[in-house]
This record gives structure tokens, C-alpha cells and sequence, in this order.
């Protein structure tokens, strides 16, 4: 569908997971102006379906892609998943474009905002969402969501799945020469299939899994951030805590090859800080997040400020996100809370962040387009006076001299690159 079309009940009739009666419905709203009416109805039903396909890869696989340690075989995808990690979790299986997951984006925190306007006394009344707002929501939910006959993983991805647990892979194997040159988020995503992987399988599959997985992750070990090794070495623990001999046996021989076992946190206090960060970005990205930032940010300020370096990135999202706020502004009650676990953070806490998660941070990067977080982060980053020098991406070594140089135009254009080089296209992109 091309991005000319503005036409409602003809970008409506496209949707084809909807029932005729939706489509005639939205198109109605559009007639009778109930933007915010219509819009909050097509993104529910585009959320709604989307981690209903991607709950269908099986919860243990989506809680290893998301480092989610919270999400188990018992889960209810529909809730544990927030509608962004469900977005980016669809751009890195293929599922959507790098172009639809930045609208997508874009369109939740305009939905967000005017879901919340009712219950906000601060905002005028005359305030409200304009029809192109709501026809490029429709458009972008229709082109990526709401208009695909059926929406699945990638089939490259589900081959490369299956082959992880039917075909022993060598170094010269064309899959492991395609990841070589691939993005880092794909070999991100490899270490997670076969981390899931490892907990699913059983028999003749897990030997296969259990051999490529000695293959794989010593190869790209190297190249892996702190955030991802964090993840090896917690399933580790995770499965020794179980007794899976098996695959504790697999793990501490990949642990072995590649010196990781600095890697193995104390699980359970890891875990409980990853858990509790998770429902501070929750709470941002749902609806009313003013009012429902305040009571997780409290639970994280009082768990201490000695964070696990397993739960460091995580945390450190999850702060930001409350201090940053959306285009709208911040939760007021929330900021206390934020400042009290920032004021715990070191120089090379905040290192670590900037060297091992902020390229790959797509939650935060992306408020840096919007007006009011780019202010708050000129605001609180210029003031921590990092050194630029001692940062090891070039891009976010700019990035960061540019805030330090006051120049919000530069950091907001630089961040945009950072973002759509996470975004980018790869191997497993179906469209």
C-alpha cells in the first residue's frame, strides 16, 4: 500500500485481519472525527494480533529474545509484552520494515498521549488528535499489521530455527558466514534462538542445538556486548538452579571455551532488579504512564543502589525513560525516585551503558527525536561530564560530544543514524 493513500475506508478495506464490520466502523469514526476513538481501536487490535503471532513462537523463546527472565512457560504474552517491545521484538524476526517499526513508533506515543488526555487536568481542552495523526496510524498499523493475510516470522528466520535443532553447522556453513556480516542485532538474536533453544529441546534436536551452540558462541564471543554475555551466563545459572544437567553440562562447556564464568550472576537478586526495571518501562510505555510511572520507580529506588552488573542496562533504560519522559512531558511524582537511582550510578556505570547497551537501546534512542526528552537528556547527560574519549563506538562517541557541546540538533540527527543502523536491514527480513 503506498504512503499516498489517505483516504480512511480505503486504507480500512485493506485491513484484512480486521472483520467487515471493523473496517466499516473505522470508517465511520473517521467521518464522525473521533480520531483519538479510532486510532486507540486500530492500535489495540494491531497490538493484539501482533504478540498473538509472536506468543505463538512460544514463551520461553520470546522471554530469551527480550532478556526477560519474568517470562515463563505461564505467561500471557498479551500482558507481559509491552506494545514496543513487541514492535522491535516483529522488526529483528523480520516481521516489519525498518521504516514501519520508526512509524509504528511514532504513532504509539501520539495514541499513548491522547489516551491519557482525559485523565490529565493540565492539558487544554482543546487539545485533540488531528486526522492526519490518526490516518498515518491506521496506514502504518494497515501497511505492517492489519493488511498481511497472515503474520508470521520470517521464513528465512524459521529456517534458520529449524536448523539450529535438525543440522549440525560447521565454520564454513553459508548460516554462520551470513551472520559474520550481518548487524549485531541478528547475532544478538542467534544467541537468544539458541538459549531458548537449549530449554525446549529434547532428544536428537538438543544434541544438534547443544553442538551449534558450542560452534556459535565461542565464534562470536568477541563480538558480543556485556548485556548479551550477562544473558549466556544467567541461563546458566538459571539451569543449574533447575538441575538440567544436560543442559548446564552444554553451557559450562561454552562457558569454559570462552573464559565467561565472570558472566554468572547471583540469579535470583539479578533477576529481581531486571524484573522490577521491566515494570518501570512498562508503566512508561502503557497508557496514563504519568500517573502509573511513580509506584515501579519507587520499587526500584528501593531495592539499592548497589545495581548487578547483569541488571545495569536494563536499569539504566528503564531511569532514563522516566527522566527523559515522552514528547508530553514527565511523570512529576516519578522524577524523586529517578534522581535517587541516578545519584547511585557511577562514572563507570554510565560507561558501561554507553559502551555495552546504547546502540542497541532503541526505547531511548528513539525519544531523542522528540522535543522534550532531547531537552531533559541535554540536560542530565551534559551534567554527568563524560568524557567523550572514553567511549568506544565512534557514533555514540559524537553523540556524546555533541551534548557535551550543547548542540541538540547534532545529537537528535546522530541518534537517528544509531537507531536505523539497529533497525537496518539483514538476513532475516521477510519484506
Amino acid at each position: 500500500m503506498p504512503d499516498s493513500l489517505s483516504d480512511p475506508k480505503v486504507i480500512a478495506s485493506r485491513a484484512l485481519q480486521l472483520r467487515e464490520r471493523e473496517r466499516v466502523q473505522i470508517a465511520t469514526n473517521f467521518e464522525a472525527d473521533n480520531f483519538e476513538i479510532v486510532s486507540s481501536f486500530v492500535w489495540m487490535r494491531s497490538m493484539a494480533l501482533l504478540k498473538k503471532q509472536l506468543g505463538a513462537l512460544g514463551n520461553v523463546f520470546i522471554g530469551e529474545l527480550l532478556q526477560r527472565p519474568d517470562i515463563d512457560e505461564f505467561a500471557d504474552i498479551g500482558v507481559k509484552v509491552s506494545d514496543a517491545e513487541a514492535i522491535s521484538l516483529a522488526r529483528d524476526l523480520g516481521i516489519l520494515t525498518p521504516l514501519q517499526t520508526l512509524r509504528l513508533l511514532q504513532s504509539q506515543a501520539i495514541v499513548l498521549h491522547f489516551s491519557g488526555v482525559e485523565n490529565d487536568s493540565s492539558v487544554g481542552a482543546a487539545e485533540a488528535m488531528t486526522r492526519e495523526e490518526a490516518v498515518s496510524c491506521l496506514r502504518v498499523c494497515v501497511q505492517g499489521i492489519l493488511g498481511q493475510e497472515k503474520i508470521g516470522a520470517a521464513e528465512k528466520f524459521k529456517e534458520f530455527r529449524q536448523k539450529l535443532g535438525t543440522v549440525f553447522l560447521t565454520e564454513g556453513s553459508p548460516e554462520v558466514a551470513r551472520l559474520r556480516s550481518s548487524p549485531y542485532f541478528f547475532i544478538k538474536t542467534t544467541v537468544s534462538i539458541v538459549l531458548a533453544l537449549f530449554r525446549t529441546s529434547e532428544g536428537a534436536e538438543f544434541e544438534h542445538v547443544s553442538q551449534n551452540g558450542r560452534l556459535i558462541i565461542p565464534i562470536f564471543w568477541p563480538l558480543l556486548k556485556d548485556p548479551e554475555r550477562w544473558q549466556i551466563g544467567r541461563a546458566y545459572a538459571t539451569e543449574f538452579s533447575e538441575g538440567r544437567k544436560d543442559v548446564v553440562r552444554a553451557l559450562h562447556g561454552i562457558l569454559v571455551s570462552v573464559a565467561g564464568f565472570d558472566y554468572v550472576p547471583d540469579n535470583l537478586r539479578s533477576n529481581t532488579f531486571v524484573e522490577v526495571a521491566n515494570k518501570v518501562i512498562a508503566a512508561h510505555q502503557g497508557s496514563n504512564n504519568f500517573h502509573n510511572e511513580p509506584a515501579p520507580m519507587r520499587e526500584l529506588a528501593n531495592l539499592g543502589t548497589s545495581i548487578p552488573t547483569s541488571a545495569l542496562a536494563t536499569c539504566i533504560t528503564a531511569v532514563l525513560c522516566v527522566r527523559l519522559g515522552t514528547g508530553y512531558g514527565t511523570s512529576y511524582s516519578a522524577q524523586a525516585f529517578a534522581n535517587e537511582v541516578i545519584r547511585g550510578l557511577s562514572r563507570d556505570n554510565w560507561l558501561y551503558y554507553f559502551n555495552e547497551r546504547f546502540e542497541q537501546d532503541r526505547i531511548i534512542l528513539a525519544k531523542l527525536e522528540w522535543g522534550s526528552p532531547l531537552e531533559n537528556w541535554m540536560k542530565l547527560i551534559r551534567a554527568l561530564d563524560i568524557d567523550p574519549v572514553d567511549i568506544n563506538s565512534d557514533d555514540v562517541r559524537r553523540l556524546i560530544a555533541a551534548t557535551t557541546a550543547n548542540d541538540p540538533a547534532k545529537v537528535k540527527a546522530i541518534a537517528r543514524g544509531i537507531l536505523s543502523t539497529s533497525l537496518g536491514d539483514g538476513q532475516f527480513a521477510s519484506r
